[in-house]
């Protein structure tokens, strides 16, 4: 009987030893399953996407083709690229023409206050192409949100007898001139490429919209077109270089008309300012009392635009 149970205990200890040996394998092998799982679930690869003439902006936006197919429009860009659109056509006729909205930093075509804005405008007798905005590199974000130096300020760093600062500055600055200027350039390529595609369908445009720090570069845009629609500014947040030649730029560019929907007391100050540089029809909507706009306020919003727009078109 001894005999017996010695095995029989030797056996137990053997078969709990051969469960926990197996338990601890299975444990190790989860996260290779998951990451191979995660691997297949990932979108095409990035040599995939180059074949395709596509650049990745991190915006998302293979999937946001795939999520909207009959709104989804790639546009072509001068360098060979392409870029992704979303074009909302009116959901009345006839229309009344069409607008381009740029997103805020960091999001896509349709995301923030971009989809929304949109969808709701193609309500009101509006074509809409909706564009989405890369946030920049870090680098050259820091750059463009330097405060912008008074006159004198810049004259006292100029005199000052140290000059291994004054040196190290000059350098910070024009390291990411290039980068800066590329980055520009390509928001207005594609800002150019959701015009020509409007007009290919026979579209008029009567305005662009920018959104948050989209309004920096709607501004610019602008300045380069000979007939250039109305500017309409969404919550905008102006970089303090862009701030400084706001009004000169806008003088340059001869905007008919300038509406400003924001819940910021900044654009106060602003109304002032462009009004003492001489800019006229601007026009400024207080819209809610917080300090960013939402994708819920898209209604609210549309509604603002399309009001002023079509009190532009009575005048």
């Amino acid at each position: 009987m001894r005999r017996i149970r010695t095995i029989s205990k030797s056996m137990y200890r053997w078969r709990i030893s051969g469960c926990l040996l197996v338990v601890m394998l299975a444990v190790g092998s989860a996260p290779a399953i998951a990451q191979d799982q995660g691997a297949d679930a990932e979108p095409p690869s990035s040599a995939a996407t180059e074949a395709r003439g596509v650049v990745s902006s991190g915006l998302g936006e293979w999937g946001l083709s795939q999520r909207f197919p009959d709104s989804a429009l790639w546009l072509e860009l001068e360098d060979g690229a392409r870029t992704l659109s979303l074009f909302w056509p009116e959901t009345e006729t006839p229309a009344r023409g069409a607008v381009i909205i740029l997103a805020d930093e960091g999001e896509n075509a349709e995301s923030g206050l971009a989809g929304a804005l949109a969808r709701e405008l193609a309500h009101r007798k509006l074509a809409v192409l909706s564009l989405g905005l890369e946030a920049p590199p870090a680098a050259l974000e820091k750059i463009l949100e330097r405060p912008q130096l008074a006159p004198e300020a810049k004259l006292e760093g100029q005199g000052s007898e140290s000059g291994v600062p004054a040196t190290i500055d000059v350098m910070a600055a024009e390291a990411p001139g290039d980068q800066e200027t590329a980055y520009r350039e390509r928001i207005r390529e594609e800002l150019a490429a959701g015009t020509a595609e409007l007009k290919k369908r026979e579209y008029e445009l009567v305005a662009v919209v920018g959104i948050g720090r989209g309004s920096n570069h709607v501004v610019t845009y602008a300045a380069e077109l000979g007939a250039p629609p109305a500017l309409i500014w969404a919550g905008p947040k102006f970089y303090p270089s862009d701030a400084g030649r706001l009004s000169a730029t806008l003088e340059k560019a001869a905007v008919p008309r300038i509406l400003e929907l924001s819940a910021s007391g900044e654009s106060g100050e602003r109304k002032v300012s462009l009004a003492r540089a001489g800019v006229q029809g601007f026009s400024l909507q207080a819209v809610g009392s917080g300090t960013e706009f939402l994708p819920r306020d898209g209604k609210a919003l549309a509604s603002r635009i399309a009001a002023w727009l079509t009190q532009d078109a009575r005048q």
